[in-house]
């Protein structure tokens, strides 16, 4: 028997902080990587900001890194936020929909990641031959000769985002595509 790809561990009684299935590991790891990074940026704005006090001696390359990583960071922790259900919308109102009209409710729950899918897949289509670009050409940013880096891992980082989080929305499309048809084959979704 084959394990489904994208099955939640039923022992998991709906915790975001229990998932077992491959993809939610990977969006675990994702999230993790950019909680990482978060800490990482607090230590070195920290470290500048005290080199600046005590030593007058700025730290090289602080706001580059800093802001090339916000980005990178929103993108690792995206495909979580979609996994787990916390993208900004109006619940209130889809909740009451749900108890009221499910199957409009989940006709719409399936238009909305469709449309999520469809614009993190765009996102990918254009930033992959930025990656490739950035990466061949070995562009950087800071200032030569005072700080330098590369900047393709950043860009990876959004691109490796976006890619996962497409892959989560296709999901939630399939699974709000699934309730809906179930719902009008057996006749309660109007």
């Amino acid at each position: 028997m084959s394990k489904d790809l994208f099955a939640e561990d039923p022992s998991a009684t709906g915790s975001p902080l229990r998932r077992t299935s491959p993809l939610g590991r990977v969006t675990e790891a994702f999230s993790a990587v950019g909680t990482l990074m978060i800490v990482g940026i607090m230590v070195l704005i920290n470290s500048d900001v005290a080199m600046r006090y005590l030593f007058n001696q700025p730290i090289p390359g602080v706001a580059e890194i800093v802001s090339a990583s916000i980005v990178t960071i929103i993108f690792l922790q995206l495909p979580d936020c979609i996994r787990s259900d916390r993208m900004i919308r109006s619940d209130m109102w889809i909740e009451r929909l749900t108890r009221q009209r499910p199957g409009v409710a989940f006709a719409m729950e399936t238009l909305f990641n469709a449309a999520g899918t469809l614009m993190l897949a765009l996102l990918v289509y254009y930033v992959y031959p930025k990656v490739a670009r950035a990466y061949t050409a070995g562009h950087t940013i800071g200032v030569y000769g005072v700080f330098l880096a590369p900047v393709w891992p950043f860009y990876a980082g959004v691109l490796f985002g976006a890619a996962l989080a497409t892959v989560e929305y296709a999901v939630k499309t399939i699974h709000c595509m699934r309730r809906l048809i179930s719902g009008l084959v057996s006749g309660g979704a109007a």
